[in-house]
């Protein structure tokens, strides 16, 4: 190009000549700028030509560098791959030869043989005089040193690329139906596991002796079947069991007769409730049974039909005659309990009632007819009542004053007197609250006194005296734990104090005896003239009065006498009552 330039310079004034005039003096100096600007115009010239061809052969090597760079990946990969696993792949393209056709092999045994487009590096062994791809392939994980991959790249970059990526893209493949195969491997795995734990669910929320769903179980279940029922206003009875004398069958016949008993009294609970229903072992010898829909008769018919069943028990495994018995309690939902624990203990309560009746019997929370405590049992409910609820303690508390002859008409007045009373005194809702609960529960104690006492016809002895005016501390004793009212508790325990100070238990007088206990004792007193005694019959209204108002000022506050007995002759308890 520079040389170009330089002719071009000589000879362009030679061209001009004959057309240019040129002063003879300056003719030398046209030369000379000729001959530069030629030299100019061709070193441009070179210079454009060599930054062009440096561009291109910069282009060429970079698509070069990045062949070189997918090729290496792809080889790796693909190499990779192979030695990871013993692939057997088939690739689709009839233009490549397998590794049995380029070394003309015709071994069956031979793992390649007959078969279409199996690479050779792919396949460990001896055959064919493919050692040496297979050593390669396998162990040394380089395709390139195999004659039949040499043969289907060449020289061509992009083929190399393109087989390897056929070849990992192969691997994929077959990586995919591996993995394929592995999931419903899992999922058979899973439900393998899903009914396995189910199994271990099942087994450990059923007792394995007896079949029967255990202690664990019911106390889950029978929440959830107290919220079933509260949502459809459904009645709920508890049956609790507990076999008679168990222990001596365990001493007398052995464990295994013993473990004999509660299998078959297991089955008689099933083929119970097969109709509806829910039994568990609830410990030991006990089990339980629930009722969704059933009012406690239904529940006791059931009780009574299961109490002859399982007597039957003892002639099948070669035991004496009624050698098994069972006791039953009984409680429902909402008549004697609010929730769970609570129905559970008064259940468990009954069942003590039953024992206490002489055993081999049935026996429902709000019936003490017949229950006579004997020692140690006012412990034993105070323990099943612990933390039961006030619906629980009111039912209970209901069922001492049947027991001791009150009239229900008697009883229910002295709510609305309490509560008139309540209003008059000015007292806040806490202590009004108090003093309804201390009108229902004052004699809860009563059941720790034998009925012999309470409907004894003729004068107590001094002894059955001391006895019967023992129930307001039983009553402390029954609910101390069971009710976190202190208040409640001295109007329970000191409903009994004299306004003169000669009354029981502590001989408190005047104002030292707690308001609610003052209010009580009056309102036990009239309750107690207005029913019929086994001494007496019930008092008229106007006799009641004059006996309160005798009592004035010596057994009773003088100021609640006369604030009661004006509300009684309005007839504001009755009134109140019925407003509510």
């Amino acid at each position: 190009m520079v040389t170009f330039g330089l002719a071009m310079g000589l000879v362009f004034p030679s061209i001009a000549s004959p057309f240019v005039t040129w002063d003879p003096d300056r003719k030398i100096y046209f030369r000379l700028a000729c001959l530069v600007a030629g030299l100019a115009v061709g070193s441009f010239c070179y210079f454009l030509v060599q930054i062009t061809l440096y561009q291109r052969n910069r282009m060429l090597a970079l698509q070069k560098q990045e062949l070189e760079e997918a090729k290496s990946r792809f080889g790796s990969l693909t190499h990779g791959a192979i030695e990871s696993q013993k692939w057997d792949v088939s690739f689709e393209d009839s233009r490549v030869p397998t590794c049995w056709q380029a070394k003309e092999c015709n071994q069956v045994d031979c793992p390649a043989f007959g078969r279409k487009h199996l690479r050779c590096w792919l396949i460990a062994g001896t055959y064919c005089g493919g050692e040496i791809q297979g050593r390669f392939a396998q162990k040394l994980g380089d395709c390139s040193k195999c004659d039949v991959y040499s043969q289907a790249v060449g020289e061509n970059p992009i083929s190399e690329i393109g087989e390897n990526f056929n070849s990992l893209m192969l691997a994929v493949r077959e990586k995919e139906d591996l993995l394929a195969a592995a999931n419903e491997e899992l999922k058979d795995q899973y439900i393998e596991l899903e009914l396995l734990h189910r199994q271990a669910r099942e087994m450990a929320d059923t007792d394995l002796l007896t079949g029967l769903r255990n202690h664990a179980h019911f106390q889950h279940h029978i929440r959830w079947e107290i919220d079933k029922a509260g949502q459809g206003s459904l009645p709920l009875s508890l049956i609790m069991l507990d076999l008679d004398h168990f222990k001596s069958i365990n001493d007398s016949y052995g464990h295994q007769k013993g473990d004999e008993v509660l299998k078959r009294v297991g089955k008689k609970l099933s083929e119970e409730i097969k109709s509806g229903g829910y039994a568990a072992r609830y410990g030991g010898e006990e089990f339980v049974i629930l009722l969704l829909g059933s009012v406690a008769e239904k529940a006791m018919a059931i009780a009574d039909r299961l109490r002859d069943s399982i007597k039957e028990i003892a002639d099948g495994i070669e035991l004496p005659q009624r050698a098994v018995g069972a006791s039953f309690g009984v409680a429902d939902l909402p008549e004697c309990a609010s929730d769970a624990g609570s129905l559970i203990s008064a259940a468990d309560s009954a069942l003590l009632f039953a024992k206490r009746r002489g055993r081999d019997r049935v026996a429902y929370f709000k019936d003490l007819n017949g229950t006579e405590l004997q020692e140690g049992d006012v412990e034993r409910l105070h323990n099943r009542l612990e933390g039961a609820s006030l619906q629980t303690i009111r039912a209970l508390a209901e069922a001492v004053d049947a027991n001791d002859d009150y009239t229900l008409e008697a009883s229910s007045s002295m709510d609305g007197v309490a509560a008139a009373l309540a209003e008059q005194l000015g007292l806040d809702k806490e202590q009004a609250d108090t003093l309804f609960l201390a009108s229902r529960l004052h004699d809860i104690g009563k059941i720790g006194i034998p009925g012999s006492i309470l409907r004894k016809t003729e004068k107590l002895s001094v002894e059955e005296l001391a006895k019967l005016q023992q129930h307001p501390e039983i009553g402390q004793r029954i609910l101390q734990e069971a009710m976190q009212l202190q208040d409640l508790i001295a109007a329970i325990l000191y409903h009994h104090e004299r306004w003169d100070g000669t009354g029981y238990p502590e001989r408190l007088h005047g104002q030292q005896i707690p308001l609610t206990a003052r209010i009580v004792g009056i309102m036990d007193a009239y309750r107690a003239m207005r029913s019929d005694r086994p001494y007496r019959k019930a008092l008229s209204r106007e006799n009641a009065i004059a006996e309160l108002e005798k009592g004035a000022g010596t057994q009773f506050d003088p100021r609640l006498v006369k604030k009661f007995v004006e509300l009684v002759r309005e007839d504001r308890g009755t009134k109140l009552r019925n407003a509510g």
